[in-house]
């Protein structure tokens, strides 16, 4: 089963893998995203993610709850985030995606709710 934490992991913690090699890991190239109703595609994605890397040190990913059934994927986490600054924020995501036949995500819907800073 894919994990979006196994994603987010390697995107953002990761620092000696590319945003590209692990897009690429994780993520079909049609790869399309909404976040709180805002579609991006994977070039907006990859944009998102390497500006993120300028800022962030590291995230912790705390999985809640998750469900894959097919190609079918649920999954709740809450994802925390140290600056560089060393100032942290947290975040509760809920989501929704479809996966293809290869494994990799090709699409997630998501739901953002901020929670009050570490």
């Amino acid at each position: 089963m894919p994990s979006i934490a196994a994603a987010l992991y390697d995107l953002l913690n990761e620092r000696d893998v590319s945003v590209e090699d692990a897009l690429a890991r994780h993520f079909t190239d049609e790869y399309r995203q909404s976040t709180n109703g805002d579609w991006i595609d994977r070039a907006g994605f990859a944009e998102q993610l390497t500006q993120l890397r300028l800022y962030v040190d590291h995230v912790e990913i705390r999985v809640l709850d998750e469900l894959s059934d097919d190609a079918s994927y649920a999954e709740r986490h809450i994802l925390t985030a140290t600056q560089r600054d060393g100032s942290t924020a947290a975040q509760e995501v809920f989501l929704f995606g479809q996966i293809a036949e290869d494994g990799r995500f090709a699409s997630l819907e998501e739901l953002v709710r901020p929670l009050a800073d570490s």
